[in-house]
This record gives structure tokens, C-alpha cells and sequence, in this order.
């Protein structure tokens, strides 16, 4: 029931808010449409699911912690490919003490840095020698590399101008490691998969591994239909008595089957992400360093990205000083953050997006008027005629905000992971978690899935719309028709498959 309610909150929002922005959270506020270096697309939080994790006793076993930015990349952009922001400063915290804020609990930090190694080269890869390495001869052919730091910070003291007096602990002693470049094509980066797993490095004092690159864009979603007011496309049964328009409903057998979609579009089909991913011993995340058990096991999860307060564009540079172009000033400011899934752009008024980007997600209770109204849930009942809650919704808002079992605690937007919770192998992974089924409709859920956490390849739509619309939308199996991304699950850290190349990529309709 938790699960139910808690996809419904963010669901019933999504359903009907007139809003400029996409889902999970690409292009979710007004200031990031103009900022997608820094713009946080997807969060995921979840025990691994790889083999050698499995294979680990429970006590040993480490969680994965995904953070995606630069929404929706063409893979065929050149001559400029993507890359992270050397300007921005990327964030995942997490909180394991349950007292809603995680700043000052345990936060991994990465910074890039970019080196132009070839200025005078024409293009970024140029030439007919192939990129086969990350760094040196193999690499030869580009003409810029982008390496990155981690540090993992400690009982930090949050204030205004960053964060102070932490314990800090970089891995690799400090040193840069290179990210994964972008897939140009089979020309340029033949064996992509070759070139891209020395891009994850393992730190040997923490157990820590971590990577960063481009890879392909995992959520999947009719967005197209979702934004043009619920125009969710229709298929096979009768509508619902009363829905207006019919309801997209789908058979059992159909919906069941997590590796097709039925009839919807998926309009990130072909694209990729940034991804940065870390996978990281639970013990290093409880809050006494301890196996996780029922009372340390349970953490909360949100990223940020940072840039400092003034960004200054030189325009034309004096050669002879060698200044830069573009350059910050000031202490480091939030400007986009995300724990749930669907918040800001299905829950969040149009005139507060930015504002919300800008908070804290303990400060949720200067929002919590609008997970209690949910105007979206009555838009949803117009659209399709089936009756929603009635508001307040405090249901949500102790759902989403609130640590399980706790109803006079904090509010806080934070994904919320159980790590107790044993992961489920690649092959029986559900995608609709709560609401999953067999081919007859009979219940088979997935504990290890959205809202406990979040997996790359969750239906966190189905399963919020579903939630949202209650027992006539959970017994039709309602969704947009499109469950899964054509890549499928990844069994392998970082669980995002290799991205599309820019020469053979192509954007898949059903049934092509």
C-alpha cells in the first residue's frame, strides 16, 4: 500500500500539469531549460543487482548511487560532443540518521577538469585512427580529455557559502581519472564497450567504484502523449464506463512483459545521458558503519548540482594574458536538485520550479501546500472521468516526505532506500515493482524495485499513474504503452547500457 500511494502522489501530478517541462526531471524548471550541463535528469538508489553483489552476504553487499544531467543528447551532435561542466560542482548526499537532512551525513562530491590536449586539431576526433583508450596513444585522435575527482565528505556543516568543517577523504589519493567519451561512431570508436569498461575504477582504500561518461538514456516514456494533456494513445479493451477519452488500458499479458511496449512511443528512444555512478559498501553508509539491520538500514538519497555565484563571459580573449573565456566567482550556489522522481515537475507550481531547485530538501515544507492541494490529481479525474482522492492529500505527503513510521518527522523530498531489502537477480526484475503481475494478472511484485529506491529500468510512470488512478487504473493495467528502453537491462555496474553511436543511432517507433 505504501508503494501505491507513494507513485500515486507523484503520478496524479504528473497527469495533468500544465507544465513546459518534460519527465523523469529533464527540462523540469524554467532556469534549467537554459542550463542542461547542470540539469539533474534521473536519481537512482538502489542494492546492486550485478553478480558478484549477489553473490555477497547481505552484510557485505554495496549499494549503487546514479546520478544522470545533460537530458535527451542527440548521439549524433559533433563536432562538439558532450561532456560534463567543468563549472559545475555534481552532488549526491545521503542521509542515514532519518532526520530528513543529508549534508551533513555523507556526500560524494566530483568535480572535472578539462584538458584541450590537441588546440590546433580541426575537430574534436579527427583523423583515421580509431580511439581504443581512455588516455594515451589509444586516445590520440582527441582533441580534448576530461578527467574528474571524488571526494567523499563526512559531518559536514551546511551554511550558505558550501559546506564546512567536513571530513574529507579523496579516493585515489586525489587523482583524476578519466571519464568515457561520447559513442562518435563505428569509424571512430569501434568497440565502444571495450573502450568505455577501463572507465570504472575502483578505489582501493574505501572499496568505492566509480564512473563517469556518456551512456544511454534508460527512461522511458510516451512524453509526447503524457504532455499533450494525458493524450495517453489507446489500445485494445473498451474504455472504462464513464472515462472521457477511453483510458489507455492494456491486456495482462501485455503488460506483464518487461522486454516490449505494446503501442506507446518512447520519446528518449535513441538518446542518450551523462551518467555519473558510484557503487559503494553499505556499511560505508550506515550511520554507525554497521551491516544495515532494521535500524540503521534505511537511507534517503537526493543530487544536486552547484555553480558559483557569478559566471563571467569574457567575449573576445586577450591572447596574451591567456585569460579564459568563461570563469566563476563567489561561493558555490544550488541550482537544480532531485530526490523523488516527478516532484517539481508534476507536484510543484510553474511559478516556484526554479524556486524549489534552489532549496534544500528539508525545507520541503515551504512546498508541502502543493502536495497537499495536488491540483494535478483533479486534472487527472477530468481527463479521464475516474475519480481521485480528495484533497488534503497528507497520505502523499507522509508518503514522499517522511521517513515510514514516522508521521511527526521531518519533511523532506528524498528517495528512500530500505537496504535491508535483498536485490532481485537481472533476469527477474519487474519493472513495475509493486504492481507487477504474470501473464494472467496474478500479483508476482518486486520489493527491490521504484518506490523502494529506484532501478535504471523501472516504470516509474505505469506505476505512478496507476497509483494515482486507483483500483479502475491498477485493474485495466492503464499506462502510456511504453515500458522499457530498446536496450534493455544492464546486468553489469553501472547499469546503464553504452550509449548510441552518432552515425547509426536511430529513434524506434513500436513495431519498427
Amino acid at each position: 500500500m505504501r508503494a501505491r500511494f507513494h507513485t500515486a502522489l507523484c503520478l496524479a501530478a504528473a497527469l495533468g500539469a500544465p507544465s513546459a517541462a518534460p519527465a523523469a526531471s529533464h527540462r523540469e524548471a524554467p532556469l534549467m531549460t537554459l542550463d542542461p550541463a547542470a540539469d539533474i535528469t534521473d536519481v537512482y538508489a538502489f542494492v546492486g543487482y550485478d553478480a558478484a553483489n549477489l553473490a555477497r552476504a547481505p552484510a557485505d553487499r554495496k549499494v549503487t548511487l546514479i546520478v544522470n544531467v545533460l537530458p535527451g543528447q542527440e548521439p549524433s551532435s559533433g563536432p562538439n560532443y558532450y561532456a560534463f561542466d567543468d563549472r559545475v560542482l555534481y552532488q549526491i548526499a545521503v542521509d542515514n540518521d532519518r532526520d530528513g537532512a543529508a549534508l551533513d551525513d555523507v556526500v560524494y562530491e566530483v568535480q572535472f577538469e578539462t584538458e584541450v590536449v590537441k588546440p590546433e586539431q580541426f575537430v574534436y576526433p579527427v583523423g583515421v585512427s580509431p580511439v581504443t583508450a581512455l588516455e594515451g596513444d589509444g586516445a590520440s585522435a582527441l582533441a580534448a580529455i576530461q578527467r574528474y575527482r571524488v571526494t567523499e565528505l563526512r559531518g559536514c556543516r551546511s551554511t550558505g557559502f558550501g559546506l564546512k568543517k567536513c571530513q574529507r577523504t579523496e579516493l585515489f589519493g586525489g587523482a583524476l581519472r578519466p571519464t568515457v567519451p561520447s559513442n562518435i561512431g563505428p569509424r571512430t570508436t569501434p568497440e565502444y564497450g571495450d573502450l568505455a569498461a577501463p572507465g570504472v575504477f575502483e578505489d582501493p582504500e574505501t572499496g568505492i567504484r566509480v564512473f563517469a561518461g556518456q551512456r544511454a538514456e534508460t527512461f522511458a516514456i510516451d512524453l509526447g502523449a503524457v504532455f499533450d494533456t494525458v493524450n495517453l494513445r489507446v489500445e485494445n479493451a473498451a474504455p472504462i464506463p464513464g472515462a472521457r477519452p477511453p483510458l489507455p488500458v492494456q491486456t495482462a499479458a501485455e503488460d506483464a512483459d518487461d522486454a516490449s511496449n505494446p503501442f506507446g512511443v518512447n520519446a528518449f528512444s535513441g538518446f542518450n545521458v551523462q551518467t555519473l555512478a558510484l557503487e559503494v559498501p553499505i556499511r560505508r553508509l550506515t550511520r554507525d558503519g554497521e551491516a544495515a539491520g532494521p535500524a540503521n538500514g534505511t537511507i534517503g538519497v537526493f543530487a544536486r548540482t552547484l555553480r558559483q555565484a557569478k559566471t563571467l563571459r569574457r567575449g573576445a580573449p586577450r591572447l596574451r594574458f591567456a585569460s579564459a573565456l568563461l570563469e566563476g566567482e563567489g561561493p558555490w550556489v544550488q541550482v537544480s536538485r532531485m530526490g523523488n522522481p516527478l516532484v517539481n515537475e508534476l507536484i510543484v507550481p510553474f511559478g516556484r520550479k526554479d524556486l524549489w531547485n534552489a532549496r534544500l530538501p528539508e525545507e520541503e515544507s515551504l512546498f508541502v501546500d502543493a502536495y497537499r492541494a495536488l491540483d494535478v490529481a483533479a486534472a487527472l479525474e477530468l481527463v479521464s472521468g475516474v475519480p481521485v482522492p480528495e484533497p488534503p492529500r497528507d497520505d502523499v505527503v507522509q508518503l514522499l516526505l517522511q521517513y515510514a513510521g514516522d508521521p511527526a518527522g521531518a519533511l523532506s523530498d528524498l528517495l528512500r532506500l530500505d537496504m535491508t531489502v535483498p536485490p532481485t537477480p537481472p533476469d527477474q526484475i519487474r519493472r513495475l515493482g509493486p504492481f507487477a503481475h504474470d501473464a494472467t494478472g496474478a500479483p508476482t511484485p518486486d520489493p527491490a524495485g521504484f518506490p523502494n529506491g529506484r532501478r535504471p529500468n523501472d516504470d516509474v510512470t505505469d506505476v505512478v499513474v496507476r497509483a494515482a488512478g486507483g483500483p479502475n487504473f491498477v485493474a485495466a493495467f492503464v499506462g502510456d504503452g511504453v515500458g522499457v528502453n530498446e536496450k534493455g537491462i544492464t546486468p553489469e555496474f553501472p547499469f546503464l547500457p553504452d550509449p548510441f553511436d552518432g552515425r547509426d543511432r536511430r529513434h524506434v517507433d513500436p513495431g519498427e
